[in-house]
């Protein structure tokens, strides 16, 4: 419990830094935009993300919390893109824990829901048909690997 609500403590503040730190060497992350991460990616999405975050809050509740795995549920609300939509994302984090370090972390949200609030009309039409969450998917690791590029 204590590893979660660290990390979510970090989260809210956006400290990237400090959320990275619970993540152990060989991490991987998975999200509905962010699939199937290595523990580099990982940060490099939480530095990213930590960023650019706009009109940022962040709420959370522990629902579940053992030496070896937590589940999460958190509500992001942010303003978003050029436009600053505001959208309130609502996630469950399952994380896998293995000596005191996050191996496996995965969110899982409505990615519809999500494309809706953040991209307006053209979300709200297309956000349920897989071909575009795989080019939203596409932008966003196209985003992450020039951020890590940088580094």
């Amino acid at each position: 419990q204590a590893l979660a609500n660290s990390f979510y403590q970090a989260f809210a503040k956006r400290d990237s830094a400090a959320m990275n730190i619970h993540y152990a060497e060989n991490a991987c992350f998975s999200d509905p935009v962010f699939t199937n991460l290595s523990c580099r990616e990982v940060h490099g999405m939480w530095e990213m993300l930590c960023f650019s975050a706009k009109d940022f809050n962040l709420t959370f509740e522990i629902i579940e919390a053992t030496e070896s795995h937590a589940k999460v549920q958190w509500t992001a609300t942010y303003s978003f893109g050029p436009a600053n939509r505001r959208v309130e994302n609502r996630v469950t984090s399952r994380m896998e824990i293995a000596g005191g370090k996050i191996v496996r972390h995965v969110d899982d949200f409505s990615f519809p829901r999500w494309a809706r609030q953040a991209l307006g009309p053209v979300g709200l039409i297309l956000g349920p048909l897989p071909f575009f969450q795989k080019k939203v998917q596409t932008t966003a690791l196209a985003k992450l690997a020039k951020h890590l590029s940088k580094k």
